[in-house]
């Protein structure tokens, strides 16, 4: 995954993934962050704080057009 997901593409991801599953610890640090209660994969419970444990973030993220598919 790159470093260089920015909040919007985070907000984008979760927003389109089968998977999320809010997480209130993620949803009140993401509060803390940006003001608002939104589905992001930084407030989904699969987010360990630096990937997705369940490898769903590639996968939404190459459908989407923001990472690159791997060849």
């Amino acid at each position: 995954m790159s470093e260089k997901i920015t909040m919007g593409e985070f907000k984008q991801v979760g927003e389109n993934c089968s998977q999320y599953q809010p997480d209130r610890r993620g949803l009140q640090a993401s509060m803390a962050v940006t003001g608002e209660n939104e589905v992001s994969c930084i407030t989904c419970r699969n987010w360990s704080g630096k990937r997705c444990v369940i490898d769903a973030f590639d996968n939404v993220a190459v459908n989407l057009g923001i990472l690159p598919e791997e060849e």
